[in-house]
C-alpha cells in the first residue's frame, strides 16, 4: 500500500512538472495566429491526438480510480518501476530544458513556425535537434511502466511512433522557415540520437 502511494505521488509529481513546464512556455510565446507560418494538420497529428486520449484516460483512472484498470495491471517488480521513475524524471528533464530554451520560439507544431522566430542551436539544442520529442519518446512509455499499466503502455508505444512519423514533416517545415541555416545545423546535429563526439559550430570569424 504505501509502495502503491508512492508511485501515485511519484508519478502525479512528473506529470505536474512537465505541464507546468509546458503551459509556462506557452505563456512566454503567446502570440496572435498572424505571427505563425500555418501548417497543414495532417491525418497523423490527428491519430495521435485520438491516440494521446487513451493514454491520458489511462493516467486518470491509474490515480484516482485504480480498480477501474485493475484488470490491466502488468506485474511489475517495485525495483524496475523507481528505475523507470528515474527514466521519466530525466526524459521530462530533457524535454522541459528543450522548451525552457526554446523560450518565445514555440508554436504548437500543428500551427507551424512563428514568423519572428530565431533558430535555436544551443543547450539541448546542441546535442539534437528534436530534444522535446526525445524526451517525450523516453517519458510517455517509461510513465506508463511506472503505472505498471498496458492501457498507457499500447497507447504510448503507438503514440511515439506517429509521432516519430512527425518529426520529418516538421522539420521541413522549419526548413522552409530558416532555409541554408537549418541545414548547415541538421549536418552538424543529430535528429535525435546524441553524438557522443559532438560536431563543433562552424567559427564565422576570419582574420583579414
Amino acid at each position: 500500500m504505501i509502495a502503491d502511494l508512492f508511485f501515485k505521488i511519484t508519478f502525479s509529481a512528473l506529470w505536474l512538472i512537465f505541464f507546468a513546464n509546458a503551459a509556462w512556455t506557452r505563456y512566454l510565446a503567446r502570440v496572435s495566429i498572424s505571427k505563425r507560418v500555418a501548417r497543414h494538420v495532417g491525418s497523423l497529428t490527428i491519430l495521435a491526438l485520438a491516440l494521446a486520449v487513451p493514454y491520458f484516460v489511462g493516467a486518470l483512472a491509474y490515480v484516482l480510480a485504480p480498480s477501474l484498470i485493475a484488470p490491466l495491471l502488468i506485474p511489475l517488480s517495485d525495483w524496475f518501476r523507481v528505475i523507470m521513475a528515474c527514466v521519466a524524471a530525466f526524459g521530462i528533464g530533457f524535454a522541459a530544458w528543450g522548451l525552457r530554451v526554446l523560450g518565445k520560439n514555440w508554436a504548437p507544431s500543428m500551427t507551424g513556425v512563428r514568423e519572428d522566430s530565431e533558430l535555436v542551436t544551443t543547450g539541448p539544442y546542441g546535442i539534437v535537434r528534436n530534444p522535446i520529442y526525445l524526451g517525450a519518446f523516453i517519458f510517455l512509455p517509461s510513465l506508463a511502466l511506472v503505472a505498471s499499466n498496458w492501457l498507457m503502455l499500447l497507447a504510448a508505444i503507438a503514440l511515439c511512433v506517429i509521432l516519430f512519423t512527425q518529426v520529418d514533416e516538421e522539420e521541413a517545415t522549419v526548413m522552409d522557415r530558416f532555409g541554408d541555416a537549418y541545414r548547415e545545423y541538421m549536418k552538424r546535429t543529430p535528429k535525435l540520437i546524441p553524438k557522443l563526439r559532438q560536431t563543433p559550430e562552424p567559427n564565422r570569424n576570419t582574420d583579414s
